[in-house]
């Protein structure tokens, strides 16, 4: 009966954890474009698991839906109204057919050193990908 009522109460555990809102409500990445066969997708979340006030990062999903190797690389741009605020170094990947390269486990993850979470959820706050280069090759080392 012990182990019952702790299997359910894991169980339900896990549905409250499953049902509840994370950093601009996304659990799941969201389509942000198509560009040459490689799929982007996007999704915020906090940088600590179960740490809401931990700060935001924008975790990306890169899938090469070709039949052949790509090396795609980026910039990611954070703005607040017009202005500039911060960018991210050149990110380079290299990325197998029909495969993906997703968030932390990947290093696809970015995180604001100036913006506040207040900041990153505000109407202002935009995000976007700039130099964004997509080349075919023989194999991904």
């Amino acid at each position: 009966m012990k182990q019952f009522i702790a299997t359910t109460g894991f169980i339900l555990l896990l549905i409250i954890l499953g049902t509840g809102n994370d950093a601009h409500g996304q659990r799941r990445y969201v389509d942000h474009s198509t560009v040459e066969g490689v799929e982007i997708q996007y999704r915020w979340t906090n940088s600590r698991w179960l740490n809401s006030s931990s700060p935001l990062e924008l975790r990306l999903k890169i899938k090469n839906t070709n039949d052949y190797p790509i090396e795609i690389s980026y910039v990611i741009d954070f703005y607040m109204g017009p202005l500039l605020e911060e960018s991210s170094d050149l990110t380079t990947l290299c990325i197998n057919p029909r495969l993906a390269k997703t968030g932390r486990l990947n290093g696809v993850y970015y995180r604001s050193s100036r913006l506040s979470n207040e900041q990153l959820e505000s109407d202002e706050f935009e995000w976007e990908i700039r130099d964004l280069e997509i080349e075919r090759v023989e194999s991904c080392r």
